[in-house]
């Protein structure tokens, strides 16, 4: 059985604009995923409406064999805390510490008088401070995030999901803001915890040096549908012009 199962998925925004139309495709657990396209393809939608961000106008969306299509109330609930997700900009509270930040992965799971006050327990900090040394910050547990260099700041955005101890990974854009020698260390990252821990992931890139190195499987969408699945190795000249047109140009991350 798949873990994620995605059948003819569509997503309208209320502005009438389809960015998702008639996707179907299967993730396997262990899978590092990566979801390439023009900017406007439909990559985000796609992670937001697996997460269920957003809406899907149809189609189904199955979890470990469950629809979650069109959960509400605690079942949303559960299914978000089985997802971890990375987004291009950081979204840390700049002010708190690094510790703290990872700390709130855990609201999802944790009692609102403790969020509030910030009264995590001992076992949540330890692990806080074990997914901070995964990413290899631990050292910083305790300064401001706001004091930390970009590529920093998405390792702790990293630890910070990991403490949701998801099911699946999902990174947009992850190194969209990053130069090109702290985006292969933030891909280092994210390929060590789908291989040695196995968790799943599912990331939207729009590099194919990064894609070719780190993807176990692409899917490629083009104005909302799949226009190639399949091996990273796969995707010659040909289907690059067709994924992103005759006149683009490949620029590699080295």
């Amino acid at each position: 059985m798949a873990l994620l199962s995605v059948r003819d998925l569509r997503h309208t925004y209320p502005n009438g604009f389809s960015a998702i139309k008639g996707l179907s495709f299967d993730v396997t657990a262990g899978e590092f995923l990566v979801v390439i396209g023009l900017s406007g393809s439909g990559k985000s939608t796609l992670l937001r409406c697996i997460n269920r961000l957003l809406e899907p106008t149809s189609g189904s969306i199955t979890m470990n064999g469950t629809d979650v299509t069109h959960c509400v109330g605690e079942d949303l609930r559960r299914h978000r805390s089985s997802i971890g997700m990375i987004f291009q900009h950081f979204n840390l509270i700049g002010r708190h510490t690094v510790l703290d930040n990872v700390l709130y992965g855990t609201l999802g799971r944790t009692p609102a008088w403790a969020s509030i006050t910030r009264k995590f327990t001992k076992e949540q900090r330890d692990r806080a401070l074990a997914n901070l040394d995964i990413v290899g910050i631990a050292d910083k547990a305790g300064v401001r995030a706001d004091s930390l260099s970009g590529g920093q700041q998405q390792r702790v955005a990293i630890a910070r999901a990991l403490m949701q101890e998801p099911s699946i990974l999902l990174a947009d854009e992850p190194v969209a803001s990053l130069d090109p020698a702290t985006s292969h260390s933030v891909m280092k990252y994210l390929e060590r915890i789908n291989k040695e821990f196995g968790t799943t992931v599912i990331c939207n890139l729009h590099f194919l040096s990064l894609v070719r190195q780190y993807a176990s499987r692409v899917l490629a969408l083009k104005s909302g549908e799949a226009v190639f699945e399949g091996s990273p190795l796969e995707i010659t000249d040909e289907w690059f012009r067709t994924i992103y047109g005759d006149d683009a140009v490949e620029v590699e991350i080295r």
